[in-house]
């Protein structure tokens, strides 16, 4: 496969590109923070957080949680024109869980960011296990009306892994909750994958690409696991029971998930970005945007492979379990 032929001269398909082709323009996101709370965090849960997260989960631009919602739109979208020169956006409810509400503030959110001038749609950042029956109806209908991203916070398709976390939900709750949107809704999926952790290897890299391959998914987001302070991944790295990936090994996992993954699958990120750098414990590389990419898309080139060049669909399981 001639890598300039489908992704103009990328080793991977890019999300930027799978975006201009459905919009025919560029769009960006715009990173809002408006939900307050998760399962692990949640007041009587009797859950603990995951290791990875801190207390502003994931929120991009966690200074600004004390603007309203229509504010923050219009003051990140600023941010993004600026750096990306893009005239259409899509309103992305980034941190903490995004369907761990009421339905009627939950439509009121949506029905706000879509008022806003040049919004083409909406990603909404949740979990397998926050996507309850009652919630489907909903999605469907702003799915029908504007483009809809449901990203899903899956992390790992192993439960060893997805306890090491301290997640709370299963990998066959992830799997579940992709079949039920994609069976009861218009929706985009999107899947958060977690790499550099305790029991990684090449077997479980090629297996993750398989069941992704098998899933009714648009793309995936890849992050490497990385210790910020305040985190519980923080004192075990202390006490030296957890070492993250340097870029090196890490590049190498995520090249082989990528060779084996479909073409056909976008790719949002290859790695995590450490936004709150002051808050980044290590590894270091984690607080470079564009130096990961660059290392991994160079020794892609220097191998001369691409995206999918081992993916065989003729051999992917019946079953994902």
């Amino acid at each position: 496969m001639s890598p300039e032929t489908p992704w103009q001269g990328r080793r991977y398909y890019p999300i930027s590109q799978y975006f201009h082709r459905r919009f025919g323009e560029r769009v960006a996101k715009v990173s809002v923070s408006v939900a307050e709370t998760c399962p692990n965090r949640s007041a009587n849960s009797g859950m603990q957080p995951c290791v990875f997260c801190d207390e502003w989960g994931s929120a991009a631009y966690h200074l600004e949680r004390d603007r309203g919602l229509q504010e923050q739109i219009r003051f990140n979208r600023q941010l993004v024109t600026r750096r990306l020169k893009a005239q259409r956006f899509l309103v992305y409810f980034q941190s903490y869980t995004n369907t761990l509400d009421k339905l009627e503030v939950l439509r009121r959110r949506f029905e706000t960011a879509l008022a806003e001038d040049d919004v083409a749609g909406l990603v909404v950042g949740t979990r397998p296990d926050c996507l309850p029956q009652r919630l489907f109806p909903l999605l469907d209908a702003m799915s029908r009306r504007r483009y809809l991203m449901l990203e899903i916070g899956a992390q790992s398709f192993f439960d060893d892994q997805l306890q090491f976390l301290r997640r709370g939900h299963s990998a066959q709750s992830s799997v579940a909750a992709v079949f039920a949107l994609a069976q009861k809704t218009q929706a985009d999926i999107g899947l958060h994958l977690i790499f550099g952790m305790p029991g990684d290897s090449p077997e479980r890299l090629i297996e993750t690409a398989r069941i992704v391959n098998r899933l009714p998914v648009a793309n995936v987001k890849l992050h490497n696991l990385h210790v910020l302070s305040n985190t519980p991944l923080a004192e075990m790295h202390r006490r030296g029971e957890f070492v993250p990936d340097e870029l090196e090994p890490y590049a190498d996992k995520v090249i082989l998930f990528l060779r084996h993954l479909s073409p056909a699958i976008a790719v949002q990120r290859l790695a995590a970005v450490a936004s709150r750098w002051d808050e980044l414990i290590a590894p270091q590389w984690t607080g470079q945007k564009m130096q990961p990419i660059d290392f991994i898309e160079k020794r892609m080139a220097r191998a001369g492979v691409v995206q999918g060049d081992l993916y065989d669909a003729d051999s992917r399981p019946d079953r994902l379990f």
